[in-house]
């Protein structure tokens, strides 16, 4: 029984595929005498469907992820409800619109998932281990990257002791010169699609009833011309037919914008232009992250070594640098900046600003932003008041954000990696930034013990402007961690 309907729903897809092509001849002006060679799936079908069980390991046997210029991988495993998920996707530099689909994907199957009434949070992440209830799969993953184009196939499945019990996939196609993110569907002219439906009519009643409804949205387009689509199976759960339309009925239904793709698909990757480590896309309501944040540098013993530590563990951090060490160390702010990492204002002399007047606080920040921008080319953006000491006039007066923090490791009171290491490790929080000093030689000697435990607990550690990416840092305002989504 369980082959006749699998054999079914094989010949279902075959059909519908084969109606694919009919609709084109007929929206192109062919007439209304359809060539009999066009209803002939068996002839004009490339390849055999497939019958391909899921879930499989964060790839299939359809695609093979592509290198895609300017991107990068990152993963989540959470334990969200009753759902153990495996996520893994792709950012692109210089593409914000793409970026924050697949954050909206991301976002609703986690909200989707969570306990009844509740949102997705961060810290859900940290919770992995327990490794408990279903099985999510979920990928976004790059299959072509030619030209002006990134093709991405979004699947998701979840598995459970009986097995799967739904699955989905979607293609998008990226225009990377305009960002503009579309369904694989916009391959087709619209026109076809109506035709496509019609034809179930002809097919018999015990095939027509289980004839999926509407198109696949899932459709790769070789750079060969070759299309192939891709769909749940009928009474199935979690198994999907796949059929590949050869190149000459495929160009015959192709609308104008899949004529473009193709010959887009056909072309060399396009560069992309890279954005600096401290400033890539990294979404802090998905993945828990941290700042670790270091004050009162540049010293030019202590902060090359930690620029070491953080390359070799791919770390972002943010230095928060007095003025008098940036004029007396330029060469050391520089190269700060030119690692990539993140600046800060934290005044010229590091007075406690609650005790000056307003036009003293503007002379310790003006001092300030003009020797960073004569070490590194840029102003720094925000500031943090040394002590934390912040009042409505230092407010008022300071001209830019508040960072303030969240976790102090008071590492420049023991000095003592024993003692502030399991400090931090005990206060963070998805979120928050950590306050450090890269002055202290005994800070620099914790950092490899710390990262390693962060990283180790599911922590991200980001830089400040990426731990509140997508929302506004107003001047005068003061900020310690990443609000949790409303």
């Amino acid at each position: 029984m369980g082959r006749t309907r699998g054999s079914v729903a094989v010949a279902c897809l075959r059909l519908l595929v084969a109606s694919l092509c009919a609709a084109a001849v007929l929206a192109s002006g062919a007439g209304s005498a359809v060539s009999p060679s066009l209803l002939q799936p068996h002839d004009r079908v490339s390849s055999q469907p497939r019958v391909v069980p899921m879930p499989p390991p964060l790839s299939d046997v359809l695609d093979q992820p592509a290198a895609v210029p300017g991107g990068y991988p990152m993963a989540l495993t959470a334990q969200v409800g009753n759902h153990h998920v495996h996520a893994s996707w792709t950012y692109v530099d210089g593409l914000p619109a793409f970026n924050a689909h697949i954050d909206s994907w991301l976002l609703g199957l986690l909200d989707a998932a969570a306990p009844a009434g509740g949102r997705y949070r961060p810290a859900m992440a940290l919770n992995a281990g327990q490794h408990q209830g279903r099985e999510m799969v979920i990928s976004a993953k790059p299959v072509q990257a030619k030209g002006n184009v990134l093709v991405v196939r979004q699947r998701v499945s979840d598995a459970g002791p009986e097995g799967v019990s739904a699955m989905a996939a979607a293609t998008v196609y990226i225009d990377l010169a305009s960002g503009a993110v579309r369904s694989g569907t916009d391959l087709l002219r619209p026109d076809a699609i109506p035709a496509i439906q019609a034809r179930a009519a002809g097919i018999p009643a015990d095939i027509a009833a289980r004839a999926p409804q509407g198109i696949p949205t899932d459709l790769v387009l070789s750079p060969e011309g070759e299309l192939t689509v891709s769909a749940g199976q009928p009474g199935m759960p979690g198994r999907e037919v796949t059929a590949t339309m050869n190149a000459a009925d495929t160009a015959a239904a192709l609308s104008d914008y899949g004529r473009q793709v193709l010959g887009q698909l056909n072309a060399a990757a396009a560069p992309r232009p890279a954005s600096a480590p401290a400033h890539r896309h990294v979404n802090c309501d998905i993945v828990p992250c941290a700042a670790l944040t270091y004050d009162d540098g540049p010293d030019p013993r202590t902060t090359p070594q930690l620029l070491d530590i953080l390359k070799a563990n791919d770390a972002q951090a943010t230095f928060f640098m007095t003025g008098s060490n940036t004029t007396a160390n330029p060469a050391t702010a520089r190269q700060v900046a030119e690692a990539g990492y993140a600046i800060g204002n934290h005044t010229f002399s590091h007075p406690y600003l609650t005790k000056l007047s307003p036009p003293a606080i503007r002379k310790e920040m003006d001092r300030t932003d003009a020797a960073i921008l004569a070490a590194t080319g840029s102003t720094p953006s925000m500031m943090r008041p040394p002590y934390g000491a912040a009042d409505a006039a230092v407010q008022a007066a300071v001209g830019k954000p508040l960072m303030i923090w969240a976790v102090d490791s008071l590492d420049w009171q023991s000095k003592n990696p024993a003692a502030f290491v399991p400090k931090v490790l005990k206060e963070v929080t998805p979120g928050a930034m950590v306050l450090m000093h890269d002055v202290q030689p005994s800070t620099i000697s914790g950092q490899q013990e710390l990262i390693a435990g962060l990283q180790g607990q599911g922590y991200k550690l980001v830089s400040v402007p990426q731990l509140f990416e997508g929302i506004p840092l107003l001047p005068g305002h003061v900020y310690r961690s990443r609000p949790a989504r409303p």
